[in-house]
């Protein structure tokens, strides 16, 4: 965790030939390249610091099981995120909600003078505004997973992936501007 309590993880280093050859290995190559991602959907969804770490816990623990038992993925970042995005649905339905965002029950304040993340916060506040699927799109997009790896991860038909980014996106911009 860094000094503001965000869970921080590793980033890239390649995957090598042994790697494949060596589960433990190329579970740690994997989160290596991936955790941050992983993290940052997952923090995205639940809005939780402690949540997303859970989610990146079992996502990688199921990824031991699944090397183990099955062998190196073909594609392991899809798999992963869509993995993380199931066990976050999962999380929300257990807790009986798909947590919306309320602006009139948010109690923070605004700083008094302005600073270099403003900009970062609108967008930031106009996300938890939007629908959690797209969130989730939104999340999923900005890691730069394909429109195939995005629906599988969602739950959604590969044809439908861009139309409903579209939107998703449109609807971000629409909030953005309603807030600016």
């Amino acid at each position: 965790m860094n000094a503001s309590g965000v869970a921080i993880y590793p980033t890239t280093r390649p995957i090598t030939e042994t790697a494949i050859e060596e589960p433990t290995t190329t579970v740690s190559s994997l989160f290596d390249l991936h955790a941050n991602g992983v993290y940052r959907l997952a923090l995205a969804m639940l809005r939780e610091p402690e949540a997303a770490q859970d989610v990146v816990q079992d996502t990688f623990a199921r990824l031991i099981e699944q090397v183990r038992n099955h062998g190196p993925l073909t594609n392991p970042r899809g798999w992963l995120y869509t993995v993380a995005a199931h066990a976050c649905r999962d999380r929300q339905r257990r807790l009986g909600r798909w947590l919306p965002w309320f602006s009139e029950r948010d109690t923070r304040r605004a700083a008094e003078t302005p600073d270099r993340l403003d900009d970062t916060r609108a967008v930031l506040d106009a996300i938890r505004g939007l629908p959690s699927r797209d969130r989730l799109l939104i999340a999923l997009r900005a890691q730069g997973l394909s429109y195939r790896e995005i629906g599988e991860a969602a739950g959604i038909r590969y044809a439908s992936v861009g139309q409903l980014v579209t939107r998703a996106l449109n609807r971000l911009q629409q909030e953005l501007d309603r807030r600016g």
